[in-house]
């Protein structure tokens, strides 16, 4: 069991975490996340569970967790944001992330648009949704996924080979209420000084790309593309180099 006064124990924040709401069980916290945030929920607000058993991905792909072992969970934020910059939010988000495993002596990387790896694999992902007025975002939920405490033989024996957790990788058991409490006293100020903080977030999340002038693929509708990634563009999508031309792709439009 997760325990919200440890969380909160070792916050450093104005707002984020302040108030938590704790499920046992959940289907999924980004979608409990709006159902709160639609009935009056403040901004900063946490919605994290034990066990989330039917998480989401990106494009509608299944999040799988294992009870009591990750973390899970989403943070509703109130604030006008222009919408053409929404692609920068899993990308704060990550850099946040590998800010605050640095502090548990954990180097990840990041693999756009919102991927978390250690040592080449998969151990967590960002799930960013929004509403919108007129042209800008005015409520923001940022789901967030990360394998913790799972043993080897707890993972789903098929992504082996691409996916870990911080204990599989270290052999070390952490205290997942002092991770949480670390990512948000990462990402509050980040997002109090968004958009402005923009250059320095895409200098330090391109210092931990791990693909940075390599060679990617991804679908984009019906085609497989793949180029050399040369960095963001300014609206936080991803510039390739393909067949000599430098073309940006935007992370609704990838699969």
């Amino acid at each position: 069991m997760l325990f919200t006064n440890l969380v909160q124990t070792n916050l450093r924040t104005k707002f984020l975490g302040q108030h938590i709401e704790y499920f046992t069980r959940l289907k999924s916290t980004n979608e409990e996340a709006w159902e709160l945030a639609d009935n009056g929920a403040t901004s900063g607000t946490i919605i994290i569970t034990d066990n989330q058993f039917g998480g989401k991905g990106r494009n509608g792909r299944v999040w799988l967790t294992v009870p009591n072992k990750g973390l899970t969970f989403s943070i509703i934020i109130e604030k006008k944001i222009p919408a053409k910059l929404s692609g920068w939010l899993p990308l704060l988000a990550g850099l946040s992330i590998n800010k605050a495993l640095s502090n548990f002596d954990i180097d990840i990387s990041l693999k756009w648009p919102n991927d978390i790896t250690l040592d080449g694999r998969k151990i967590g992902g960002v799930l960013c949704e929004s509403k919108i007025k007129g042209e800008l975002l005015y409520k923001i939920v940022i789901g967030i996924g990360l394998n913790i405490n799972e043993n080897k033989e707890e993972l789903d024996p098929s992504l082996e080979s691409i996916a870990t957790s911080l204990h599989i990788y270290s052999e070390k058991i952490f205290q997942r209420e002092r991770i949480l409490a670390q990512i948000l006293n990462e990402i509050e100020p980040v997002i109090e000084k968004f958009p402005e903080n923009i250059n320095s977030i895409q200098t330090d999340w391109s210092s931990n790309c791990n693909h940075l002038d390599k060679n990617i693929a991804f679908n984009h509708g019906s085609k497989m593309i793949s180029g050399i990634f040369k960095g963001l563009g300014e609206d936080g999508s991803a510039i390739l180099k393909v067949n000599q031309s430098e073309l940006e792709f935007h992370s609704g439009e990838i699969q």
